[in-house]
């Protein structure tokens, strides 16, 4: 016989149930495909680097200085202990250039001078500033003051005040320049309150050479005398405003002139005088 679905001429071998009398199917056609037997236990996952796990190989590698190689492994990492981290590296202690003098740092400017030893030093974070009667702001960083709190009615009373300002560099033509109007905003700001808005009596100085310590640059000094108002609070008969201002090439890129500025009152006792100003200038050097 033939089966449904082939040729007539093919012949096809039947299967006859004999109790029931009805075909059956070959053993080809049922014949499935072969079902997958699983393992009831479940497959080993393989263990993957956690970012967690880089981190604390990269703080290993950080702290110990080190190159480590990291391998995925069943054990657990080392505990915290047993990580040796260094010890803190304290700030190297600046030295004064001059023996008995003091170095004076500043947070906002990469520069150090020093003072005499009986200079007070204000934190390095600490800025001393002035309003112009304009609504101008000049600020010092990096302060030390002389005879500081010599006067009941002013909180920033000093005989002398020095730190570091700046002006911007399109502002003037050079170092002489920049010394120069840096001590007539000075005294704009500091004495020009004092008698009503008035612009104070000035008269300005030459401008001398400064050597500086750090590469062997050469600085400009402006001195300008300041007369200022007999009814402010413990006048001086004058004060002495001496900017010294670096070239640019001292802190290149910058855009700015950074200066030192020393304020000092003259004609009293034990005044600073202008050498000992130069001096402190002389000491200029990069942190």
């Amino acid at each position: 016989m033939t089966g449904p679905g082939g040729r007539s001429d093919e012949p096809r071998t039947w299967f006859v149930d004999p109790l029931t009398g009805q075909p059956l199917e070959a053993e080809t056609e049922k014949t499935g495909p072969i079902p997958v037997v699983r393992d009831p236990a479940p497959a080993r996952r393989r263990l993957r680097l956690r970012p967690t796990l880089g981190v604390i190989g990269l703080i290993v590698v950080l702290a110990v200085g080190t190159t480590a190689t990291y391998q995925a492994r069943t054990a657990p990492p080392p505990p915290a202990p047993s990580l040796v981290l260094p010890d803190p590296v304290m700030p190297t202690r600046i030295e004064p250039v001059i023996a008995g003098w003091q170095p004076v740092q500043s947070d906002d400017h990469p520069l150090v001078f020093d003072v005499p030893p009986d200079w007070k030093l204000e934190e390095p974070d600490v800025a001393v500033g002035y309003e112009t009667p304009a609504g101008d702001l000049v600020t010092l960083q990096g302060v030390a003051r002389y005879h500081r709190d010599f006067c009941p009615a002013s909180d920033l009373a000093a005989r002398a005040m020095a730190g570091f300002t700046t002006i911007d560099e399109g502002e003037v033509g050079g170092t002489a320049q920049a010394a120069e109007e840096t001590t007539l905003r000075w005294a704009e700001a500091a004495y020009g309150s004092l008698g009503e808005g008035r612009s104070p009596k000035t008269e300005i100085g030459k401008a001398d050479p400064v050597k500086m310590l750090d590469g062997g640059a050469t600085a400009t000094a402006v001195t300008t005398t300041v007369v200022p108002a007999p009814d402010g609070p413990c006048p001086a008969p004058s004060v002495a405003i001496t900017a010294i201002a670096l070239p640019l090439r001292a802190l290149p890129g910058s855009g700015r002139y950074h200066v030192l500025l020393v304020l000092a009152d003259q004609g009293i006792p034990d005044a600073v005088a202008r050498d000992i100003v130069l001096k402190m200038g002389g000491t200029i050097r990069r942190e």
